[in-house]
């Protein structure tokens, strides 16, 4: 009997020495879950990547991504924008070129004016021409009809039958333009060009510029009581080799020979048929004489050429 529970007694302090060793265990385990996660197992570094540098205390920049955008900013950089580059100063712009040929929207000057510009500008001007005076003859002087391009004279023609005869600065001034290497056109083609006023009705400015042949245009400038000066001498046979564009000219000095360029003779090929000086003057951009009667024309040049035209 005694040997029976010495044996129970045995067995259990075994049991109890057992469950008191698998409760410690779970204890352990509880207490070193209430601590923290375990520290995680150290990675070897990406031997591709590119060490940052930065502040200490900062995260290091992000690396760019494969596709070469930007990566998005972090809570530490604020995002900020580049500044923007500088905009370019506009080009100034060049000088624009002054029309030879300028047709304004504007009432034609009264006769009791044109009449005062050309005494006004009597005493200083030279003939433009020693041939023929045009002044008995109508259809020699300005507002004449010209039919064949549906328009009318705007300037003066001085016959003078030959060649040899030259073409002068009626006043001081400066060239502005300078043409002489025209070249007729065919008889076809100038009739071609002529239609066009048949269309219109008027004759074109750049019609017109196409009839002068070889021409020149001389600026004379701001004359006081009488406005912006400018005279043409179309027709020429031949530009003074002496005349360039922006060179000064003298009252009398050559322009060049008196010819027929631009002519219907010439676009048939006869250059010696009626030489003539087709001579214009123009005051503020209107020629002298607009608008006015045959009689009224033909007093305002009388009295522009009294002192050389008898």
């Amino acid at each position: 009997m005694l040997a029976a529970l010495a044996v129970v007694f045995v067995l259990g302090i075994v049991v109890s020495q057992a469950w008191l060793s698998s409760d410690s265990d779970g204890a352990d385990q509880a207490d070193q879950g209430s601590v923290g996660e375990p520290e995680p197992t150290p990675t070897t570094p990406d031997p591709s990547a590119v060490p940052t540098t930065g502040t200490p205390g900062t995260d290091p920049q992000p690396m760019p991504t494969a596709s070469g955008s930007d990566p998005a900013p972090t809570a530490s950089t604020p995002e900020t924008d580049p500044d923007p580059s500088p905009e370019p100063a506009p080009a100034t712009p060049g000088p624009s070129p002054t029309p030879v040929y300028v047709v304004f929207d504007q009432d034609p000057p009264s006769y009791e004016s044109a009449l005062k510009s050309a005494l006004l500008l009597a005493p200083d001007i030279f003939v433009p021409s020693n041939c023929m005076s045009p002044l008995p003859h109508d259809d020699l002087l300005p507002n004449a009809p010209r039919t064949y391009r549906y328009g009318i004279h705007q300037g003066v023609d001085f016959q003078c039958f030959t060649l040899g005869h030259p073409a002068v600065a009626a006043l001081d001034g400066r060239v502005v333009v300078a043409v002489g290497d025209y070249e007729d056109p065919d008889p076809d083609d100038r009739r071609l060009l002529l239609e066009i006023g048949s269309h219109l009705k008027a004759t074109p400015p750049f019609t017109l510029l196409s009839l002068y042949g070889n021409y020149v245009v001389i600026d004379h400038g701001l004359i006081d009581d009488v406005g912006h000066v400018v005279t043409v001498y179309t027709h020429l046979e031949e530009v003074d080799p002496a005349i360039r564009v922006g060179l000064p000219i003298k009252a009398g000095q050559r322009v060049g020979e008196i010819g027929n360029r631009g002519t219907h003779a010439a676009a048939n090929g006869d250059y010696d048929n009626d030489p003539h000086l087709h001579w214009e003057l123009h005051i503020n951009n209107v020629y002298l004489g607009a608008g006015l009667s045959m009689e009224e024309t033909r007093q305002v040049y009388t009295t522009l050429f009294s002192d050389s035209l008898g």
